[in-house]
């Protein structure tokens, strides 16, 4: 059998045991996902006050015994359960700002984090999705840093979206990593301490809790603050000394009425090292376009960059050009981020 059969196999599959669980426990699809991913990372039905019942429980181990003989690759499985969370999120009609990251985004900030992470000589790091969704950025951004080096890493996760956390907290036992998931408010106080990293696609928008927002730098002077620039300041302020935060966000961030305000706070607190525009095609219209960012926290080995890196990111599939790209990143990396 092809790899593309099984592939399809096995989404077929979790696609069914997932359509069982969601008319067994009169939930969304979302949820329903998130539970067989869980199971089938435990190995067992989970049953809670007689749901799902026997004949459901019956038919869903037969489905995850034969889900379990599918012979995936960690990149084909990963591939594969992305389809079915891009399922999902249409049957449940997901707002925008929560759809999944798509793939390329974790692999082009995978490959900015490994070239940091070279130069310095870091081979062990905590890092952080203050706004995990789903999982898949988080989860594509470890895999592509796990198959270019050795690295040891450590990742959480923090959502203000239960069914969220759960299925991203699923989908990376599934994928056998280790996460720890969090249902909180990122504005709000974390538990979690010692991070080196950051990455987040961050959710744009108005942030509608003035009392949470009064505390930071970036909030507005007068009405809602902007989500994403509190998550930004909040991530970077939770960071260790000369820690990256790596940020997806609105192209046009520099240049909104709350502009300043961001900028002030980041003069003051991060160096700003990398504006890199993503390529064109993975976004609708120039109005959604969004750009990397990367900012490094004052203090530690940490200075500001002789050049910040700055350009649009050519697409993947342009394979001299984005070589090109690789190499830019590489020389920037090596000049100022050295170990």
């Amino acid at each position: 059998m092809s790899e593309d059969n099984e592939m399809q196999d096995y989404y077929d599959l979790v696609n069914q045991a997932s359509t069982l669980l969601q008319k067994s426990l009169s939930s969304t699809y979302t949820d329903a996902l998130a539970e067989t991913l869980t199971n089938l990372a435990d190995g067992k039905v989970y049953v809670e006050n007689g749901a799902p019942d026997e004949k459901s429980v019956a038919e869903l181990e037969k489905l995850y015994s034969q889900i379990k003989a599918v012979n995936l690759s960690q990149l084909q499985l990963k591939q594969a359960i992305t389809v079915n969370i891009i399922q999902a999120q249409r049957l449940d009609k997901v707002e925008v700002n929560k759809l999944m990251t798509p793939d390329t985004i974790g692999l082009i900030a995978s490959l900015i984090a490994f070239e940091i992470l070279t130069a310095s000589g870091q081979k062990k790091i905590n890092l952080i999705d203050p706004t995990i969704g789903t999982g898949n950025l988080l989860i594509e951004f470890i895999d592509q840093l796990n198959l270019a080096g050795d690295f040891e890493i450590n990742a959480a996760g923090i959502d203000n979206d239960e069914t969220l956390v759960g299925l991203a907290k699923s989908f990376s036992e599934v994928m056998n990593l280790n996460l720890d998931a969090y249902h909180q408010d990122g504005i709000a106080e974390w538990e979690i301490t010692d991070i080196d990293y950051a990455i987040a696609d961050l959710p744009v928008g108005y942030y509608p809790v003035d009392d949470n927002a009064a505390k930071f730098e970036t909030k507005a002077d007068e009405g809602h603050s902007y989500a994403h620039h509190l998550l930004i300041e909040q991530t970077m302020n939770n960071l260790n000394d000369g820690g990256i935060g790596i940020f997806i966000v609105p192209s046009a961030i520099f240049q909104t009425d709350q502009a300043k305000k961001l900028s002030a706070w980041m003069v003051s607190n991060v160096y700003l090292q990398a504006v890199l525009d993503l390529p064109g095609n993975l976004f609708a219209s120039k109005e959604a376009q969004k750009a990397i960012v990367v900012l490094q926290k004052h203090g530690g080995k940490a200075q500001q960059a002789s050049n910040v890196l700055m350009g649009t990111i050519p697409g993947t599939d342009n394979v001299k050009e984005f070589e090109g790209f690789r190499n830019q990143v590489r020389d920037w990396a090596s000049n100022n981020f050295k170990g």
